[in-house]
């Protein structure tokens, strides 16, 4: 097909794009499914966080570079006058070919690269809810209750997740967990002390795989009571002199422990009807995604008994 300059190319792109690529929690909820992990009880995921979290991450990688390949394709082949290369041996047409679309390749290989970091981290994202959902720890996250939530419950734009919920944390700070979670930190990490220090939070854990921070950073985050979650190799092999670098079975362990002490814990009417919403909302977002559908209508069920609600 013909494109009128590289600005239309760009846009057929980035609607093509959206059409052929199924969304980072999806690809990351197939995944789960395709290796039979919604099979696995609570305590495979308890004991196996950090193989866990290693095996989605190389499944989804794969089956995206696939999906990756044909889009590439597609977009190329989208740039190619039949009736001009036919008559060209192949040397030929690809010589033309590349000198006559330099700027439109560039275009798409800064597109795939672009897509492939902001993907990274939803992706990541993805996985870490479905390990705390499958360790069957309660969680808020910002994508469900929504960033404007977040920050009118005082837990800023850079807390990826709460754990009981975003309303626990306004009851009782010190025993509700709270997760951000970056792929690799590089200069953003100095957004999550700020962050700490304007909204007052006073611990959380950066869940990250990243293989290179240096020690000046986690000295500074361990300065603002930041512990950094990795999986247990990364741990190992990078950051077994530091205090403040955790296992993810840790973190896991730890956010069990501190929802323990939440168990009793009694709520307003306001308060109660908060949580049933937030739950109501995970229904909605998983509607297709039936292991984590069956898990919210299960704690949506049990939390409405303990309050005396019926579900709305």
């Amino acid at each position: 097909m013909k494109f009128k300059d590289k600005k239309d190319y760009e846009d057929y792109i980035k609607k093509e794009r959206q059409d052929h690529f199924i969304t980072p929690f999806d690809l990351a909820y197939e995944t789960f499914v395709q290796l039979k992990f919604d099979k696995k009880p609570v305590d495979f995921f308890r004991q196996n966080a950090s193989s866990f979290i290693e095996q989605m991450r190389d499944a989804c990688w794969k089956d995206f570079q696939e999906h990756e390949k044909e889009f590439t394709r597609r977009m190329l082949v989208s740039l190619i006058d039949k009736n001009k290369y036919e008559s060209l041996d192949p040397i030929e047409a690809i010589e033309d070919f590349v000198t006559e679309y330099p700027d439109y390749l560039y275009s798409l290989c800064l597109s795939n690269t672009q897509s492939r970091r902001s993907r990274a981290g939803k992706e990541f994202e993805a996985i870490l809810e479905l390990l705390l959902v499958g360790c069957d720890i309660l969680v808020d996250s910002q994508g469900v209750v929504g960033k404007k939530t977040f920050e009118e419950f005082g837990l800023g734009k850079l807390v990826d997740f709460v754990s009981p919920g975003a309303v626990h944390f306004t009851m009782n700070k010190r025993y509700t967990t709270l997760i951000s979670a970056k792929t690799t930190l590089r200069e953003r990490w100095q957004e999550v002390p700020e962050e700490v220090d304007r909204t007052g939070i006073s611990q959380m854990y950066l869940a990250t795989l990243d293989e290179n921070i240096t020690g000046e950073t986690l000295d500074i985050l361990y300065e603002k009571n930041i512990t950094i979650a990795t999986t247990c190799s990364n741990k190992d092999c990078k950051y077994q002199e530091h205090a403040n670098v955790e296992s993810f079975e840790k973190m896991v362990s730890e956010a069990l422990e501190n929802a323990r002490k939440l168990d009793d814990v009694s709520f307003k009417d306001v308060q109660a009807q908060k949580i049933i919403d937030n739950f109501n909302n995970q229904l909605k977002r998983h509607a297709n995604h039936e292991y984590l559908r069956n898990y919210y209508q299960n704690k949506l069920d049990n939390f409405s008994k303990q309050v005396g609600k019926s579900n709305k």
